[in-house]
């Protein structure tokens, strides 16, 4: 089999700026609107919205890699991180991590090789690898198996003598391109990046960071597109290894680029929603709190608390119990002087059937 970098071809990425012009508009103006409904919201909103996005980003990165981080131990971190509490070390892997993601999305500078191997010191906190923090000395081969026993080697990063002189020509590059759109530059550079796979461990998480990084140059991401490739890892590897056939001379690297940006608009969809979701909610309690009591008012934060696809499931006087520690009959009665305000709309079903929906 011969490696992409074995070819004249490399490290000339290229794509067919025709071909891509659809997919970029729609991910440039998906990318907008999520922006323009996060600067409708208030302090408060905002913060937590982008609490959520960077607890959801870290989770989905490394659920790509098929590691199951504790999401409560990331979101108290991210929490201790955004409030610039000040700590003599790293306590747990989690602050590492966290540490990581801001850095990404939070410098404009150039990227450098020191930056890229203390992400990956970061990364591992607290966990034995190899090259912990440098580039790896060492051939490393991406493999599928189809069978136990009988790998299927799909990718072949560069020899480690190269590594260190590629990643020089790439992090040039990456510092100084200003021609590419951003969402395109951003492909280029993760299909780049990944190509040289310099690291032992973790290229996968690092090249997603330094798509963060790109990003902040100009505006951070205002959503999490690890969450994304988590749904679609499939198409996420066939569209790395579409990137990289050679043509004329070139590495014809449409198709990764395609699938990023659309990668990027399904993102982008998906927070949209989860920001309109917010406002929805921020609408209801703004139009309703007058004719709630604090009981009321405490369930319903509760059901929005859990998010969209809970609240989409209504409740039920058992639900408003627990919630609200309270009677059968003053539940009734309450879900009751709700439906009368135009809150809930109760279904048809009767008895121990009966649920809510939430409107708003």
């Amino acid at each position: 089999m011969i490696h992409i970098w074995e070819t004249p071809a490399w490290p000339n990425f290229s794509y067919n700026a025709a071909a891509i012009e659809p997919a970029l508009a729609a991910a440039m103006r998906a990318i907008g609107e999520v922006a323009g409904l996060k600067a409708g919201l208030g302090s408060d909103d905002l913060e937590e919205f982008n609490r959520r996005q960077l607890v959801q980003e870290a989770l989905s990165s490394f659920e790509i890699e098929g590691v199951t981080l504790n999401a409560a131990e990331i979101e108290a971190s991210v929490i201790a991180s955004l409030k610039h509490r000040e700590r003599a070390a790293l306590d747990r892997r989690s602050d590492a991590i966290v540490a990581l993601m801001l850095s990404a999305r939070g410098s404009a500078s150039a990227l450098d090789a020191k930056t890229l191997c203390e992400w990956h010191r970061l990364l591992f906190h607290g966990i034995e690898v190899e090259d912990l923090g440098q580039w790896r000395r060492f051939d490393i081969e991406i493999v599928r198996s189809a069978v136990a026993g009988s790998p299927d080697v799909i990718y072949k990063g560069l020899p480690p003598d190269r590594v260190d002189a590629e990643m020089g020509r790439f992090l040039s590059w990456l510092n100084n391109e200003i021609t590419l759109a951003l969402p395109a530059r951003a492909a280029i550079a993760h299909l780049w990046f990944e190509s040289i796979h310099p690291f032992s461990d973790g290229n996968g998480r690092i090249g997603r960071a330094i798509v963060e990084h790109i990003f902040a140059t100009a505006q951070p991401l205002p959503f999490s597109l690890s969450r994304q490739i988590e749904r679609d890892k499939r198409g996420y590897y066939t569209a790395l290894q579409e990137g990289r056939k050679e043509t004329q001379g070139q590495i014809e690297a449409t198709p990764f680029v395609i699938w990023f940006l659309e990668a990027l608009a399904a993102a982008a969809d998906y927070a949209r929603q989860e920001a309109l979701f917010v406002v929805r909610r921020n609408r209801l309690f703004a139009q309703k709190a007058k004719v709630l009591n604090a009981r009321q008012i405490k369930v319903l934060q509760l059901l929005f608390d859990q998010g969209e696809e809970r609240v989409e499931m209504g409740l039920s006087a058992k639900f408003y119990r627990k919630m609200s520690k309270t009677s059968a009959p003053t539940a009734t009665r309450d879900l009751g002087a709700m439906e009368k305000a135009g809150v809930l709309l109760r279904s048809e079903a009767g008895g121990r059937s009966t649920h809510y929906k939430v409107l708003y």
